[in-house]
């Protein structure tokens, strides 16, 4: 649906002209190394839910680190410590996560 409206933008030429369009079909990716790939040793990690999807067998989060050496490391797990609530809520929530082994869970 198109609307109207009686404001006026005015656009400077200069930005204009620097802006460069392409596809994925046309651009060449950049590709950078992933310098953090290493796996996060046993402890405990303040962390950020970002997004969470309903399973079966509980919920799908996507969470980040937000301190230390691993600060920005997107962790996905599932959990069926979340199950009961809406993913929808768990989106923004402050989380702890608990590194031991080859285990990973998640604590609120």
């Amino acid at each position: 649906m198109r609307t109207q409206s009686d404001v006026k933008v005015k656009h400077s030429h200069t930005s204009r002209a620097y802006i460069d369009h392409c596809s994925r079909e046309v651009c060449d990716a950049v590709v950078m190394p992933d310098e953090r790939d290493t796996a996060l040793a046993d402890g405990r990690y303040d962390a950020f839910i970002l997004s969470a999807d309903a399973r079966d067998d509980g919920v799908a989060i996507s969470c980040t680190i937000t301190a230390g050496t691993h600060r920005g490391d997107v962790v996905d797990l599932v959990s069926s410590t979340f199950a009961t609530r809406d993913p929808f809520d768990l989106v923004g929530i402050p989380c702890t996560l608990v590194v031991s082994g080859n285990q990973i869970r998640i604590e609120e």
